[in-house]
Formats: C-alpha cells, sequence, structure tokens
C-alpha cells in the first residue's frame, strides 16, 4: 500500500480536444445528472485509469493556436452519475512563441477559476515568450471536457494537448 502512494505515472501530451471558430462550442447552462462522457475519460486505460482508479491526480495542459490572435477555453469535469461542474475559464492569447511553421503556441492566460479553492489550480509561464500551461488537481473527476468561444485576431483553432500524473 505504502509503495503505492509513492508511485506516480507521467503521461506524454495527447491531442485530446480541437476548437474552431466556425464550431464554436458553447459551455453548458443546464446541469443535468447523469454525464457518461466527456474529451477525456480519466478511467480510460488509455489514460492510465485501472478498475475504478484513475491515476491523474493532476492535468497539465497546452494548447496550440493557427495564427496569432485570442480564443477562450472553458473546461468541465464530471463524476460518473454527476453534473458537469465548471472548472475554469481561460482567456488565452496567442503571438510570436512558435511551435512549427505558422503554428503559435498559447502564451497568455488569463484564469477564471471555479475550482474548488483547496483544489490547487494553476498558469505557469504565463507572458514570457514561453508556452503558457494550466495545471489543476483532477482528483474526483472522471470525464474532463472542453469548449471554445469567442475567437479573435487571425486565430481561428486551436489544438489542446494534456497529460496527467
Amino acid at each position: 500500500m505504502i509503495n503505492n502512494a509513492m508511485q506516480t505515472k507521467i503521461d506524454s501530451y495527447s491531442l485530446v480536444f480541437h476548437g474552431d471558430f466556425k464550431t464554436v462550442d458553447n459551455a453548458p447552462v443546464v446541469f443535468p445528472l447523469g454525464i457518461t462522457s466527456g474529451d477525456i475519460d480519466l478511467l480510460s486505460n488509455v489514460n492510465g485509469g485501472a478498475g475504478t482508479e484513475t491515476k491523474a491526480n493532476r492535468l497539465e495542459i497546452l494548447v496550440v493556436g493557427n495564427d496569432a490572435g485570442e480564443a477562450t477555453l472553458t473546461i468541465t469535469g464530471a463524476c460518473e452519475g454527476g453534473p458537469e461542474e465548471y472548472i475554469c475559464d481561460i482567456a488565452m492569447t496567442f503571438g510570436g512563441t512558435v511551435e512549427s511553421g505558422t503554428n503559435i503556441w498559447c502564451e497568455g492566460m488569463t484564469l477564471t477559476s471555479y475550482h474548488l479553492a483547496a483544489c490547487g489550480i494553476l498558469v505557469a509561464d504565463d507572458g514570457n515568450n514561453h508556452p503558457t500551461k494550466l495545471g489543476f488537481d483532477a482528483i474526483g473527476y472522471r470525464y474532463i471536457r472542453f469548449y471554445s468561444s469567442d475567437f479573435g485576431g487571425n486565430v481561428s483553432s486551436f489544438d489542446v494537448y494534456a497529460r496527467y500524473f
């Protein structure tokens, strides 16, 4: 039992969501019980889940846009059978930090958190001409869902990459 408590699994980044201005995906305004899916299923063995146990204590995301501009990303989470719960809204800025070709890293995130106060959620490396990261505690969630909105400037799409540990 003690050995399991000291273990952690670090996964590689995987593409989990594609946001596009043509198909803006607004966050929910009703919250029914019985959620059974999301963009990420943390109980899936692909995401490190085993039996009834997830291995995702924390999620970290990076975002790549197709050009400079702004967009908003909303993240929700749900446990099996529960309602979607808002985790955060992120106003993202894509500038001059190139991923490759014309793809631009999100290099600025303004966080509005709805996460429980005791659960850690933060933005790292904001505004330093580096890829900006968002990390949050995922304990208690099985499903994570992403929504895109408020596209501005030249950015017309973005991809969200996530990893868990």
